[in-house]
């Protein structure tokens, strides 16, 4: 997911960071790395979860695609924090308005809200995590499938033998079977191996 896309839509639909959102790799570096001012929030990436693949002749699977806000709260005033879990359901509030039923690609279903958890706390600061997910499809137009079959030369035409089946195929000798009710009038049943008919198609050529 283009989370530079979600940074975006979170400075301009969520007014009450002011404008303090931004990425991270991974939760771990942001007690050390934060220094904005709060309340911030971070769009860090989770996990993509694929669904099998649908179709046997081609290319179709399903992935979901998940992503975190985690939100940089004051805890200055309260180190118990419950000054600050008092306002993660003002924010939960605000995220969900801001990205919940957003198409974050053309490519991509609309966001849905995926729960929260509390990620870390101290004499300043509550760190707690949103998540959120999106499905997108993987198509047979994305795969490897399609480059190679965009480099196979065009198709000419197509050369057609027959062997054929009919009981009577001459290319088999007379047999007789006078005590075998099922037996094949004029001989054994083909095909044997040898064509009896043929024709070459020619295919127009764009």
């Amino acid at each position: 997911m283009n989370l530079n896309a979600v940074i975006a839509q979170l400075r301009t639909r969520a007014p009450s960071f002011g404008g303090r959102v931004a990425g991270a790799a991974k939760f771990q570096v942001l007690p050390e790395a934060a220094n904005m001012q709060v309340p911030a929030a971070y769009v860090i990436p989770l996990d993509e979860n694929p669904d099998p693949k649908q179709s046997s002749n081609g290319y179709r699977q399903t992935v979901e695609d998940s992503f975190a806000v985690v939100v940089a709260i004051s805890n200055a005033v309260d180190e118990r924090g419950q000054a600050a879990v008092t306002s993660v359901h003002e924010i939960r509030k605000i995220l969900v308005r801001a990205l919940v039923g957003w198409q974050p690609g053309d490519d991509y279903d609309q966001i849905e809200y995926d729960g929260g958890s509390l990620l870390h706390m101290d004499r300043a600061r509550m760190y707690y995590q949103f998540e959120f997910k999106a499905l997108y499809d993987i198509g047979y137009e994305d795969t490897f499938k399609s480059v190679r079959d965009d480099e196979l030369p065009a198709l000419a035409g197509v050369d057609v033998t027959v062997d054929a089946i009919d009981p009577a195929d001459p290319n088999h000798p007379e047999e007789d079977h006078p005590d075998d009710p099922n037996a094949y009038p004029g001989g054994s049943p083909g095909p044997d191996g040898r064509a009896e008919a043929g024709v070459t198609i020619d295919l127009p050529q764009p």
